[in-house]
């Protein structure tokens, strides 16, 4: 009976104390990786609508004001290949579209703004703005 009483070992509460201690911190370790992917998931679908716009921009400033265009008439476009997919090809979930005002700010330019709409875990929107020159010179 004596060295029974006299080995040592972990005893039933112990582990069990253990286990909570250990269920408790896995779970608040399991809350932020999901925030964290989340969050990485936005940020990547913030990048993507940022660079789509940024494309857009870069075409219609490649545009020859002179010829009057139809991407810088005045009103709402929605671009043909909507759906699009990150590298704007047709397909995808983001949608993007410009409004143009033309002679806005002053004679002679073009406040476009554009937007592209896409949904992840909530539907999201992201828009921009500038001003194209609708003449051959703009100073």
């Amino acid at each position: 009976m004596s060295r029974i009483a006299t080995e040592h070992g972990i005893s039933l509460i112990e582990v069990l104390a253990a286990v909570t201690v250990f269920a408790l911190v896995a779970a608040g370790a399991a809350a932020g990786t999901i925030a964290t992917i989340r969050g990485n998931a936005t940020s990547r679908g913030v990048s993507e609508a940022t660079a789509l716009i940024h494309d857009k921009i870069e075409q219609l400033r490649a545009l020859d004001p002179t010829g009057n265009p139809a991407d810088l008439a005045s009103g709402v476009h929605n671009d043909p290949l909507n759906p699009m997919n990150a590298l704007g090809q047709a397909g995808g979930t983001y949608s993007r579209s410009w409004t143009v005002v033309r002679n806005s700010p002053r004679q002679g330019l073009a406040e476009v703004t554009l937007t592209v709409s896409w949904t992840d875990s909530r539907p999201r929107t992201l828009k921009s703005a500038t001003y194209l020159c609708l003449t051959p010179t703009c100073v």
